[in-house]
């Protein structure tokens, strides 16, 4: 059955693949984004694009009105900046969540998605691959906001009857990443179509579960679609690629050998994560469909 859907964070990587899944489903998206020009989405039916900044609750209180599904995948901060200005990070990331929790409550939201981070909440694994009932022990800000933010969506999920559902999400990857400064894969393709050396902090045998775009696309209908008790699921590919194994991926795909920088490494890398997505399987009926060395040259022809 079609849903009303309000997609916070449309006009970004995994928001506006979503978007465009959503509406593939036949389901209506309300597009919501700070960005004025919706320059990753492409006009379409059943698609309304506003500008919203998610950090204004009125504006936000308005974009929800009339939805069926809320999905939150808004971040103001990123992993390797969020130690700068911790302040920053919890009142613009958790008390906005705060206030979209709220206001999915008093309008009668069926269901709230939120894109939590695989690849941050658990901090350094004990084991691998790490399952959702690992301990949490995030080494960075962002890590602890986005716990903190599921841990408020359990919260009005007891307390209001808001059914939530939190996504830890690896490391997306795939086309259309338009951000220059996030994402280990599309940096450095770039880098190397432009002739740019390629930093590497640490000696590349740094490891993290790659997961295409529209994988996770996918996993968020599945996730809204769900009936059940379960509120947290990992979403990843299962598996895990080191920096030196992309970079030599990366190297068979170019014309000329890439240049490599080497940087000391940084307190906030953990060595290696791989997420256990059994739960996903098992509740979802989800798995990951798109193969990483078929993603991966895909994705390089794209950015080229």
């Amino acid at each position: 059955m079609s849903k009303r859907c309000v997609v916070f964070g449309a006009n970004g990587f995994i928001g506006s693949s979503l978007t465009r899944a959503l509406l593939s489903e036949g389901h209506s998206v309300r597009a919501c984004d700070v960005v004025r020009d919706f320059f990753a989405l492409t006009p379409a039916d059943r698609l309304e694009c506003e500008t919203v900044d998610f950090l204004d609750e009125v504006a936000v209180r308005n974009a929800v009105r009339g939805a069926d599904w809320v999905f939150h995948l808004v971040s103001t901060t990123k992993p390797a900046s969020s130690n700068a200005n911790m302040a920053h990070d919890v009142q613009s990331n958790v008390v906005s969540s705060i206030h979209l929790f709220q206001a999915c409550v008093d309008a009668g939201i069926e269901r709230v998605l939120f894109a939590s981070s695989g690849g941050t909440v658990y901090g350094v694994p004990e084991v691998l691959p790490v399952g959702e009932d690992h301990p949490v022990r995030p080494i960075v800000s962002y890590g602890l906001t986005k716990l903190m933010i599921e841990r408020y969506a359990e919260l009005f999920r007891r307390q209001h009857g808001l059914s939530t559902t939190s996504l830890r999400i690896g490391n997306p990857y795939g086309p259309r990443h338009y951000d220059q400064q996030q994402g280990v894969i599309p940096v450095f393709i770039r880098r190397i179509q432009h002739g740019q050396p390629v930093e590497i902090w640490g000696d590349g045998s740094v490891v993290r579960d790659y997961v295409h775009v529209d994988d996770v696309s996918r996993a968020f209908i599945a996730a809204a679609a769900y009936v059940g008790d379960e509120a947290v699921f990992n979403i990843g590919a299962g598996e895990g690629h080191s920096l030196a194994e992309i970079l030599a991926r990366l190297a068979s795909l170019s014309e000329t050998p890439p240049q490599v920088e080497y940087r000391p490494a940084r307190g906030f890398d953990i060595p290696a994560l791989i997420l256990d997505t059994r739960r996903a399987r098992e509740h979802l009926g989800w798995i990951p469909a798109i193969n990483f060395d078929d993603g991966l040259s895909a994705t390089w022809h794209s950015l080229k």
